[in-house]
């Protein structure tokens, strides 16, 4: 990943970054400011120049999701969710944290058993979670190689 916030084009799925901005009603240069890149970066990941890099990608979806619940967020706890039993919320660093609102932004955690120790890993768990739908019903937009 480069220091602006993207990664070179490449295979594999992104976030519709475009698609983001334009459900939260902002510009690029909102955008770009609220999560603390270039809107030059913005502009690239829109274009399909460049893919959004992780952080990137947090924190657009941080956005959609606080922008669906406000202050009503940290309500919402994945472990009683998905049911979680007392041997995988013990293993779990998310629920000793008590961050259950936000379990898929932070990744070494542990979910249902599975090691999610990286964005890619926290991506093809999440999108299709249960309790990651409940926050976002519309789900993610995404683009893949093919789009």
């Amino acid at each position: 990943m480069t220091d602006r916030g993207c990664e070179t084009v490449n295979s594999g799925t992104f976030i519709d970054l475009k698609a983001i901005r334009k459900k939260l009603d902002l510009s690029q240069a909102e955008l770009a400011t609220l999560i603390g890149v270039s809107e030059r970066t913005v502009q690239s990941c829109e274009q399909g120049w460049r893919n959004p890099g992780q952080a990137v990608e947090k924190a657009a979806i941080l956005l959609l999701v606080a922008k669906w619940h406000g202050a009503e967020m940290e309500k919402h706890r994945c472990w009683e969710s998905i049911g979680c039993t007392d041997e995988e919320r013990s293993n779990c660093l998310v629920f000793q944290s008590h961050q259950g609102h936000v379990c898929w932004l932070l990744s070494g955690n542990q979910c249902r058993g599975r090691d999610l120790k990286t964005w890619v890993d926290k991506k093809e768990a999440c999108f299709d979670c249960p309790f990651f739908l409940e926050l976002l019903p519309d789900g993610v937009p995404i683009l893949t190689p093919d789009a």
